[in-house]
């Protein structure tokens, strides 16, 4: 036998929908999560970080990942996206341009390297976790394109255009002034 319902109860229960039930006590639980979440530091399973490493280590990682726009190196912050951004962009790069760059790659390695021990040995949350996870798939994306970015112009079409023409036309005049005298 159900027990007597109270008049507020009744009048609650009147107007109430199967869905918009199911959709408060969604509602309730979501909140009864997000409260247990803030009192309590949830560290990583090792199964978790077993996915999170493997993730990392996939082929194709970094696609549809953001290179970061700002980054941290040498204790002073650097738009890592912009330079990566405007280096792509170029036709071509100076020798000075592909040293700096090999330079930036070695950086962002190391900093991926010491990323990737983080997230292996250290006690994370899992946003801590998660952001890690997220900067170094970041980092790889910039890596790779700055990787492509020397190997794809080693040499300069423009300049080396600009070189062989002059060279026809110094050997153009030279057999001309052959010619004339």
């Amino acid at each position: 036998m159900l027990p007597e319902l109270s008049e507020e109860n009744r009048r609650a229960i009147k107007g109430t929908t199967p869905k918009q039930a199911v959709k408060e006590v969604e509602k309730a639980v979501c909140e009864a999560v997000k409260e247990e979440k803030r009192g309590e530091r949830r560290l990583i399973t090792p199964e978790e970080r077993a996915k999170l490493e493997l993730k990392l280590h996939r082929l194709l990682v970094w696609v549809g990942v953001i290179t970061p726009f700002e980054f941290e190196l040498g204790g002073r912050k650097v738009p890592l996206h912009d330079i990566v951004w405007d280096l792509l962009a170029k036709d071509c790069l100076t020798e000075e341009e592909k040293e700096y760059v090999n330079k930036l790659i070695d950086k962002l390695q190391k900093h991926e390297k010491v990323n990737e021990e983080m997230l292996h040995s250290h006690e994370l949350t899992e946003e801590e976790a998660d952001a890690i996870f997220n900067e170094t798939a970041g980092l790889l994306r910039a890596i790779v394109s700055l990787k492509s970015l020397v190997g794809r112009k080693d040499t300069c079409p423009v300049r080396e255009r600009v070189n062989r023409r002059r060279l026809e036309e110094a050997k153009y005049w030279l057999s001309f002034l052959r010619q004339i005298t």
